[in-house]
């Protein structure tokens, strides 16, 4: 199914190189209604408006798979509240080794004890900017999802989150790891020998000569 047939609400073309499309939304996750958005340093509580990237394109390209994709969309609004828990319970599970380094004391840092791991109130430090809809990875027809966060103990980089439909695959600060998607979809070994091809096949490209050089 082509994803602009899909039903998904506003769709819209934001760039466009040549015959390359870069395709997003927006939409309201009310599961994450009154968590931390922060803007230009400035603290502000987030309605749950979220921008929902489902990547690029070739326009001239008529085999692409949308499915996947439309898939993983309606899984997540259908879902979002258990989709959030699961977020929220590897985050309570790690967030230790995000902020190890930090002064507890600081107001910015959760504060998190063995009695309020399991239940404690993210909202004041993380909320969700955007969703990425992966575009060659999928499991059982549903594709991985790229979360980025805003994060009050880490402003620049944020946090970032793979899931696949109620799943936490992975978790860390700024980016995440696309081996662990190849992983957890069977894909490792073949990718790993992909890689390895490429790497014994490289050649670093030809010093050139200075413009001024004619010799």
């Amino acid at each position: 199914m082509d994803i602009f047939e899909s039903g998904i609400p506003n769709l819209r073309i934001t760039a466009k190189r040549s015959q390359f499309q870069f395709i997003e939304t927006t939409t309201v996750l009310e599961a994450w209604n009154g968590y931390m958005k922060n803007y230009r340093n400035e603290t502000r509580v987030t309605d749950g408006t979220v921008k929902l990237d489902f990547g690029g394109y070739n326009v001239e390209d008529k085999s692409i798979d949308w499915q996947p994709q439309i898939n993983a969309y309606h899984h997540l609004l259908e879902n979002q509240y258990a989709v959030r828990d699961s977020i929220l319970r590897a985050l309570s599970e790690e967030v230790d080794r995000f902020t190890q380094y930090l002064d507890p004391d600081d107001s910015f840092v959760p504060n998190i004890t063995p009695e309020t791991r399991g239940c404690f109130d993210f909202k004041p430090f993380i909320g969700p900017v955007s969703v990425s809809f992966d575009e060659e990875e999928s499991r059982n027809g549903v594709s991985y999802l790229q979360w980025h966060f805003d994060c009050a103990w880490d402003v620049e980089h944020g946090l970032a989150a793979i899931t696949h439909e109620d799943r936490v695959i992975d978790l860390d600060r700024g980016e995440t790891d696309i081996w662990k998607i190849y992983a957890d979809n069977g894909t490792l070994a073949e990718k790993q020998k992909e890689y390895e091809e490429r790497a014994k096949n490289f050649k670093p490209p030809k010093r050139q000569k200075p413009w001024w050089r004619f010799w």
